[in-house]
């Protein structure tokens, strides 16, 4: 049985975080929750581990847990993500890198729209992402 690993990345923002990994393709695969929900394991096993966004084994990968995003006191969302899945499914460092750039896109966008811009982005050669502003 694979154990959760504990993820420290900055997000705040639950609709940015939902939209990002809609950007990262779990559009209409996630489930958000305003209590806590139970995690489960590849065998469908009830885990310690709860979170407000899950994201069901099924969407995740083969002999997949579920991954999850939990709310803390302090506003900030901890990362459930099992060692498994780390290793095999490849939600890994890299892809940590790749939610906190969806995230900070999303932010990025959302704070814009609120002072009145209008967003448009461009995909860079190299991956980075351009946004571009104009009122």
């Amino acid at each position: 049985m694979s154990h959760y690993s504990e993820v420290a990345i900055e997000l705040t923002d639950e609709g940015c975080l939902v939209a990002a990994l809609s950007r990262l393709g779990f559009k209409g695969k996630m489930e958000v929750h305003w209590e806590a929900e139970p995690l489960y394991g590849y065998q469908g096993d009830a885990r310690a581990q709860k979170a407000h966004i899950i994201i069901r084994q099924q969407h995740v990968g083969r002999a997949a847990n579920d991954l999850g995003f939990e709310r803390q006191a302090d506003g900030k969302y901890r990362v459930w993500v099992s060692e498994y899945d780390q290793k095999y499914n490849k939600y890994d460092s890299a892809w940590m890198g790749k939610l906190k750039q969806a995230y900070g896109v999303e932010k990025a966008r959302a704070e814009a729209k609120k002072k009145g811009y209008r967003v448009s982005e461009k995909k860079l050669d190299d991956g980075r992402i351009q946004l571009v502003l104009r009122r």
